[in-house]
């Protein structure tokens, strides 16, 4: 007798994307990789990474949330292709994704951009989806998924607020600390001197 098949979701990644976090957890897979997710609703952060202009430059895109719902099936997610500054900007602003199934069909599906506040070397893509999911935007989803990643992340929260330490300055003192000792010594002259000139 045959063995029944599980019901799942197959989703490949096109050249150029990138998942950051799947169903509110960090999880990464890179272009042309192939994940599992559960049947149902399917929340992603996925961002699109591509060289541009002569140079060749490795640019990125904006992170997007994208959210749809699939059983059963085989899907690929892809972005256009994208060779130009002026069609990264298009891209940024349209999110103009594709998500097809194995005949080549359109699904439907809905993008919108994870806006990042201010300057971040390092992003919190769970914590920042979690927000996201809250404020209620239009690819947000409800518990259970949006809740399906780590629980100590609301107690975390809590406790950073009730300490009166803001997650985001402690996480820029840590990269810069990590980077500075990763620099050389005529780097870290550099910087101290300009940290000086700052402070005057």
């Amino acid at each position: 007798m045959p063995l029944p098949v599980l019901a799942e979701v197959q989703l490949t990644l096109g050249p150029c994307v990138n998942v950051q976090a799947v169903q509110g957890s960090e999880q990464t897979a890179s272009a042309g990789q192939a994940m599992t997710l559960a049947d149902g609703t399917a929340q992603l952060v996925v961002e699109c990474t591509t060289e541009i202009g002569r140079e060749e430059v490795l640019e990125t895109s904006d992170a997007f949330v994208v959210r749809f719902d699939a059983t059963d099936t085989e899907l690929t997610l892809s972005a256009p292709d994208i060779d130009s500054r002026n069609e990264m900007d298009s891209f940024n602003q349209q999110g103009d994704w594709q998500l097809t199934d194995r005949q080549g069909e359109r699904v439907a599906f809905t993008a919108d951009v994870l806006e990042k506040e201010g300057f971040q070397l390092v992003r919190d893509y769970a914590r920042e989806l979690a927000a996201y999911n809250r404020s209620g935007a239009a690819a947000a989803v409800t518990a259970p998924a949006a809740t399906a990643g780590p629980a100590p992340l609301t107690n975390q929260e809590g406790l950073l607020l009730d300490s009166h330490v803001d997650p985001d300055q402690e996480m820029v003192s840590r990269m810069l600390r990590y980077w500075y000792l990763k620099a050389d010594e005529q780097t870290r002259k550099e910087w101290d001197s300009w940290v000086d000139s700052s402070n005057r």
